[in-house]
């Protein structure tokens, strides 16, 4: 038996034993939903043997498993945390109040954790649902953003990527386009969520600045170029790293910007006339999938992710990885020009 009671032990080890026999399950519980919408963009976390998860996730528990013992020991040294009103918080009290009562010492920590997991409920110790909200919940309020924040630096990416694009010296050519700006901003924290589509220029957007969805996604696409120009290092870390677009380099924004995303499009979507192509199956499947970007790009339902999964046969990260990067090619070339070529192309070889 490992007594409730043991959580106020002067010896932090036997403390911290205690605290993680009691607090851990439903830790784990509660922050498995943010973990892996931060880290795995939903996708099962797991390490490459065993039942735990994967280092990284293991790690941010941990931490936040030694911080909560850390948070509560203080607050049984008499030095309960207060609210904004300088009140002390109820919660907390009222958990510290009973690990120090006699009941506590008849209590198990490890029989106790599953009630902790639980719902709460109107029959349960109201000091249980107490210590769920502070031990448990408060914890990870802002769990899901930290994790993508921490994870971004760790990367070498911007911690604030917004603040950076409308202040930094390096990106005032940027800001000379207000919409485009909008548009980049939106993006790169897309990217920063796991949004599926995360170049998809949003309505609202869109509308405020008075621009149809082909203009829209043709300005997203030179302030992309524009972005990768001013400072190359800022693109890969926030946007060509976490997404695997693995862009060919791109010329100056402008003219020449568009006639190279054209030049590589043409390449992905053609064959040479009058002459073998032992690539045009897989040109076919890039027409598909750039045509079903055009549909998106002017509004229609389209699902270009599941084109190239099924066509392709590779699994949806990788196709989402080759989507976004025919998407930012797409966007520079033209929504018009692009759905041009492929609909030639794919007459000419009938």
């Amino acid at each position: 038996m490992r007594p409730l009671s043991h959580l106020t032990h002067p010896d932090g080890d036997i403390a911290f034993h205690a605290f993680h026999a009691f607090v851990s399950p439903a830790l784990r519980v509660a922050a498995r939903g943010p973990l892996l919408r931060a880290r795995h963009a939903g996708r099962p976390c797991g390490a490459p043997t065993g039942s735990r998860w994967c280092a990284d996730c293991e790690a941010t528990v941990d931490d936040l498993l030694m911080d909560g013992c850390k948070r509560l020991r203080t607050a049984l040294s008499k030095e309960v945390p207060v609210t904004r009103a300088g009140q002390p918080v109820r919660e907390m009290a009222l958990v510290c109040e009973h690990l120090l009562s006699p009941d506590a010492k008849e209590e198990d920590s490890i029989s106790w954790a599953p009630r902790l997991r639980e719902t709460g409920n109107i029959v349960e110790p109201a000091w249980l649902r107490a210590a769920r909200a502070q031990l448990v919940h408060y914890p990870l309020r802002h769990l899901e953003e930290q994790t993508r924040r921490a994870d971004a630096v760790r990367r070498g990416a911007s911690a604030r990527p917004d603040r950076d694009l409308r202040q930094a010296a390096w990106a005032a050519s940027l800001r000379e386009d207000p919409a485009g700006l909008e548009m980049l901003i939106v993006a790169v924290l897309r990217i920063r969520r796991r949004v599926p589509d995360p170049f998809q220029v949003p309505d609202d957007i869109r509308e405020r600045h008075g621009l149809t969805r082909t203009e829209a996604s043709r300005r997203l696409g030179r302030a992309l170029s524009a972005l990768r120009t001013a400072n190359p290092g800022f693109f890969t870390a926030n946007i060509e790293a976490p997404v695997g677009l693995e862009l060919p380099a791109a010329p100056p924004d402008g003219p020449a910007g568009q006639d190279h995303a054209r030049a590589t499009l043409a390449r992905l979507l053609t064959s040479r006339v009058n002459e073998p192509d032992p690539h045009a199956t897989r040109r076919k499947t890039y027409r598909k999938v750039a045509t079903a970007v055009c549909e998106i790009g002017i509004g229609r339902p389209a699902d270009p992710v599941a084109v190239a999964t099924q066509d392709l046969g590779i699994a949806p990260e990788l196709a989402g990885r080759m989507v976004r990067r025919l998407a930012v090619l797409v966007a520079t070339a033209g929504v018009d020009w692009t759905d041009r070529v492929a609909e030639s192309a794919e007459t000419s070889v009938r």
